[in-house]
């Protein structure tokens, strides 16, 4: 398998809208104990073994921006009562050719809602908020992970 490290760009311009199924919904950061959710979320998606380690990895990198976190970490929840998170991605930042540009960031819904039609809402999501902030953006995943190529290339985000 190659887990080679793919960069994939998008302007940000045009982005397309893909509205959620009936029963969910999106929410940003911001409740109590949102932290372990994430963790939870990116744990049980194979990201980290287990959620002491996910959360170290916030903490680290996303949790010392309080503020960025609650504009720019969304989640998919169910709309059943107080909803049970389902999702996530991060519409964040990073360097890219020496300048600051949007970055999509953990892209991730668990296994169990994994196949029900919500990656490209979920994404397109982000990318409108990441277009709120920036004019351009970048991801970063694996050639080994075709089925997010796809989707991604379906999207508009273009391979460097």
């Amino acid at each position: 398998m190659n887990n080679k490290t793919l960069f994939m760009t998008h302007q940000l311009q045009s982005i397309p809208s893909y509205p959620l199924e009936d029963g969910y919904r999106f929410r940003y950061f911001g409740k109590e104990n949102d932290e372990l959710v994430w963790a939870d979320i990116v744990t049980a998606t194979g990201e980290f073994p287990d959620q002491n380690k996910a959360l170290e990895r916030f903490h680290r990198e996303l949790a010392v921006h309080t503020e960025e976190m609650k504009r720019r970490i969304i989640f998919i929840e169910t709309e059943e009562g107080e909803g049970m998170p389902i999702g996530t991605a991060t519409a964040w930042w990073g360097d890219w050719e020496q300048k600051e540009i949007g970055r999509l960031h953990w892209v991730e819904i668990i296994p169990a809602f994994q196949g029900k039609g919500l990656g490209k809402p979920l994404i397109t999501k982000a990318m409108q908020t990441l277009a709120l902030y920036h004019d351009q953006a970048y991801l970063k995943t694996q050639y080994s992970s075709e089925a997010a190529i796809h989707l991604y290339k379906k999207l508009g985000w273009e391979m460097v």
